[in-house]
């Protein structure tokens, strides 16, 4: 029995005692979180960065950097490696969009990538171990002879693949006007789009519905919001934006078991502004207040824990993604400044946030593509 074994079973058996002995302060005090209640886990190690064209292995907050992705001959100004919408999967592969297709990259070997299939975007199937890749065909084609709002400009089509690269052949083609934007526990969510708004030409605007689809993408089963946007949407939950809203809370949030929608949860310090990230299992939401605070919007309790941006000067009231490298892990999401080099970890369970001593050099909008607490 290794040590990590005999101190859980020894601590279980000194809570079980006190328990017995009705002695609450003392196993308040023995038991408290973080020692055995199931939730425990270490800070953020392994953490692989694009540090904007070359890439490298943190082991842990404050290590030095470790290039494993030498930066190429003759590409001194250009990054290679970057990724459009990097994320990592439940089942541990990094999956992002490059040069017009969706890759599969191991952390081991971050510098080598998979071609899974052709792709413009695409997004992490339900049960976070495979993806669906979004194609799309110009409307002109497409959707030729439908009367169908300006804004709509492409006929979409999802494919389900394996991380492996081998395809599912599960494929939907969306009817027009439906764009797929994430799968849920019902089903694929799309934006319906319903209207044009603003200007004419490239003035103009989509007006949008999250709906729910059937099983072959082409009719909407359920409406989930009105003119509204996806903000983000993981685990059992759908975090949208109130696209007619001028002031005030305009973020609610779609309970999918529930078939309910609610306001997302209200800050002292004002509003959510710009669009944050929701951990992978929807419990967590990070944002940006319109106090210049960080908001941590605990989804399962309702309730928001504000923190000071003293760390994190660049955020402002834009998207966070606009400003910061970002992956979650677990509670734990890692922010990196790509101007300033700045790497944070906010503990979203604890409320807490840890920077690293010396910014890394980053440059070409560096990016975070995965990290492990385990």
């Amino acid at each position: 029995m290794d040590h990590k074994t005999t101190h859980t079973t020894t601590l279980r058996r000194r809570c079980g005692a006190l328990l017995a002995l009705g002695l609450v302060t003392a196993m308040a005090t023995a038991c408290g979180p973080g020692e055995d209640d199931g939730d425990s886990r270490s800070a953020p190690h392994d953490i692989v960065v694009n540090l904007g064209g070359e890439v490298v292995v943190l082991d842990d907050l404050n290590a030095s950097p470790r290039v494993v992705g030498p930066r190429p001959a003759g590409a001194e100004n250009a990054d290679a490696y970057r990724l459009a919408g990097p994320r990592q999967l439940a089942s541990g592969q990094i999956i992002g969009i490059r040069d017009g297709g969706v890759v599969a990259i191991e952390p081991s070997k971050p510098g080598t990538a998979v071609l899974l299939g052709q792709a413009g975007a695409w997004f992490p199937a339900a049960d976070g171990k495979r993806l669906w890749a979004v194609t799309e065909e110009p409307a002109d084609t497409a959707c030729n002879g439908l009367d169908l709002p300006q804004s709509v400009v492409a006929r979409y089509t999802v494919t389900r693949y394996e991380t492996s690269g081998r395809p599912s052949r599960t494929t939907s083609k969306a009817a027009c006007g439906l764009r797929p934007v994430a799968d849920t526990s019902r089903g694929l969510l799309a934006l319906r789009t319903t209207g044009d708004t603003g200007g004419g030409g490239t003035g103009v605007r989509a007006v949008t519905d999250l709906v729910l689809l059937d099983d072959r993408a082409n009719t909407a089963t359920e409406t989930v919001a009105t003119n509204a946007s996806l903000v983000a949407t993981a685990g059992n939950r759908v975090i949208w934006r109130d696209d007619t809203c001028g002031k005030g809370t305009c973020t609610h949030v779609y309970d999918l078991d529930k078939r309910k929608n609610a306001p997302a949860p209200s800050c002292e310090g004002g509003d959510t502004v710009g669009v944050g990230t929701l951990d992978p299992s929807g419990h967590w939401y990070l944002s940006a207040l319109r106090t210049n605070r960080l908001a941590i919007l605990d989804l399962n309790d309702n309730t928001c824990q504000e923190q000071e941006l003293d760390a994190l000067p660049a955020a402002g009231s834009s998207d966070l993604d606009e400003t910061f490298g970002i992956a979650w892990s677990g509670p734990h999401v890692l922010l990196l400044d790509q101007r300033s080099g700045a790497l944070t970890a906010v503990d979203a369970s604890h409320h807490k946030t840890d920077k690293r001593t010396e910014p890394l050099p980053v440059g070409n909008q560096a990016q975070i593509w995965s990290a492990s607490t385990e």
